[in-house]
């Protein structure tokens, strides 16, 4: 049990305590004040931010998501469509037959090319890298200060060098010939 947290919990009991120690000390023509205090106990502050972990996951679920809601769409339509295909007066044989078939087979379409889309968008969110997390929420939030400062402690030291190499490649561009004189004269003799 963590002290700390249940700090309220142990002012409680101990006030209590002392007032009924005292109660059963007092003499009884003698009327006892209830005492009433309030501890405040320290806060811990939830995360406001997201880890990369974290926000990768929401992201993959929520494609995930996506997917199956339209998958089980499209096969509702199409189990909808051959059950009704026996009864339904606009899909019975003659001249009606074509347009009701063809107004569903578009809205399945519809929802099979979305469906195509929404598969992509799964992949894409599969292979989100912490470039990826830093450039698409890190750098959206208000506070990014505060972002990073929280950020920083909960990335791996993979993710660490992901978003170095990162940023390297974005201030000296991918080829070492970009990279200024100072930073690929590293050795002692060349300083002399």
């Amino acid at each position: 049990m963590n002290l700390v947290k249940h700090l309220s919990l142990v002012a409680v009991i101990y006030v209590t305590a002392t007032a009924l120690s005292v109660q059963a000390a007092a003499p009884s023509k003698q009327f006892i004040i209830p005492m009433r205090s309030t501890v405040a106990a320290p806060q811990v502050q939830a995360p406001k931010f997201k880890s990369y972990r974290e926000w990768k996951t929401e992201m993959v679920s929520t494609a995930q998501m996506k997917v199956t809601y339209l998958k089980t769409q499209i096969d509702s339509k199409k189990m909808n469509r051959r059950a009704a295909s026996g009864t339904d007066p606009n899909l019975a044989r003659g001249r009606n037959n074509l347009e009701a078939v063809a107004s569903q087979d578009i809205s399945v379409e519809k929802m099979e090319k979305q469906l195509r889309e929404e598969q992509y968008d799964l992949e894409v969110a599969k292979d989100l890298s912490v470039t990826d997390y830093f450039a698409g929420y890190l750098t959206k939030v208000p506070d990014k200060k505060a972002a990073f400062k929280e950020v920083a402690g909960k990335l791996s030291p993979e993710e660490v060098a992901e978003l170095m190499n990162a940023y390297a490649n974005s201030v000296f561009g991918a080829h070492a010939s970009d990279l200024p004189v100072s930073a690929t004269n590293t050795s002692k003799e060349s300083v002399r």
